[in-house]
């Protein structure tokens, strides 16, 4: 029976809940696909049509796993039938599914598993009476961690375990809830307008998926994207940046590198085929060559470096990836000729060259 049927009102006195203070209300059926906030009152109900879950929305199953996933183990759930509590971690859907229960709100400190939960958390950081290295932070002072946990994040999805990720995803996203703290305070910006710029940036940008655009190809679907971009900084009042003023300054030279001359190629900027990219590589290979000053290498090195992304980009490769893999490979063997060195009782310190190689020839043969 649907709860406009049964009485709103008789709901919330049955609950003790006053509906001006606030209050939810969900079916049980749907709560894995209703978004709401634990540190709110919460009355799930009987009945109701299971609402379609998006595929992958949740690593946890079922009404009562969506609970567990947001509140704690102990966390008591109370019937309104008979006014009997339950604790979250002995019930089980049927049992949920069978009545309406009223399940009380968390504290900020306990509201962990939420988006609401840590904007609270870093709101309380910064009050007067916070933190007091938090209240000392601004946009500026929290750059290297920005770099820091994003660069973590990486090696967590590279070398990490699921729970690493997690984990690195989580101190990512506390660098932007921070940011969008410190705007709040200025009475700037907040964190519903960090959500609506990312979400309403992919909806535009995806008109493909959102809207009636078809498209053929990846190549097409680049200039769609580029098109879009291009639109989005004239309506900004940006269009005199040109079409590379959103390649962020701060950006490694590789990442950066890669971007331009994928926005160059979707601006028609491009080789028709691989051969001509082989042939430029050739070309500033051979420039560097005879370069003979330091300012010549420089700028030598430089056109060697932007041929070669070029090329990973023509071969579907990422060029920091393939870096960071290289350094990592080679950190990785340097070690084994340590042990191998050590294995064969030599002192690789004062091995010469060709000493030092057979050890790197000999690593490397293994990894064939």
């Amino acid at each position: 029976m649907a709860a406009n049927a049964r009485g709103v009102d008789a709901l919330l006195a049955a609950a003790g809940l006053d509906a001006e203070a606030g209050v939810q209300v969900v079916a049980a059926a749907r709560l894995p696909s209703v978004a709401f906030d634990p540190s709110l009152p919460l009355l799930v109900l009987h009945g109701g049509d299971p609402a379609p879950v998006l595929p992958g929305r949740h690593a946890h199953s079922g009404s009562v796993g969506i609970l567990r996933a947001l509140y704690p183990p102990a966390h008591e759930l109370r019937r309104l039938s008979d006014g009997a509590t339950v604790r979250l971690d002995v019930l089980d859907d049927p049992t949920l599914a069978a009545d309406d229960w009223h399940v009380p709100p968390l504290d900020v400190v306990e509201n962990l598993a939420s988006p609401h939960g840590m904007a609270a958390i870093s709101a309380r950081l910064r009050a007067p009476d916070g933190c007091p290295w938090d209240r000392k932070q601004t946009h500026l002072t929290l750059r290297p961690y920005l770099l820091e946990e994003a660069y973590e994040t990486v090696d967590a999805i590279e070398n990490g375990t699921q729970a690493d990720l997690a984990e690195e995803l989580g101190d990512l996203l506390l660098q932007v809830i921070l940011h969008a703290q410190f705007a709040a305070e200025e009475a700037s910006f907040d964190l519903t307008d960090v959500y609506r710029s990312i979400a309403g940036k992919i909806v535009r940008r995806h008109p493909h998926v959102f809207g009636e655009l078809k498209v053929d190809s990846v190549e097409q679907l680049m200039t769609t994207w580029e098109s879009i971009k291009a639109t989005e900084r004239e309506e900004a009042g940006k269009a005199d940046e040109g079409a590379f003023g959103g390649v962020a300054r701060a950006l490694p030279a590789l990442p950066a590198s890669r971007e331009i001359q994928e926005r160059a190629s979707a601006l028609g900027w491009d080789w028709d085929e691989i051969a001509g990219v082989w042939e430029k590589v050739g070309e500033e290979l051979d420039e560097l060559r005879r370069a003979t000053t330091d300012g010549e290498r420089l700028h030598e090195i430089g056109d060697v470096l932007f041929a070669l992304v070029n090329l990973s980009r023509w071969m579907t490769v990422d060029p920091e990836e393939a870096l960071r893999a290289a350094n990592h490979r080679w950190v990785d063997r340097y070690r084994r000729v340590e042990a191998l060195a050590s294995e064969r009782g030599v002192d690789l310190d004062a091995l010469d060259l060709a000493g030092k190689d057979e050890l790197w020839d000999a690593v490397k043969e293994a990894d064939r």
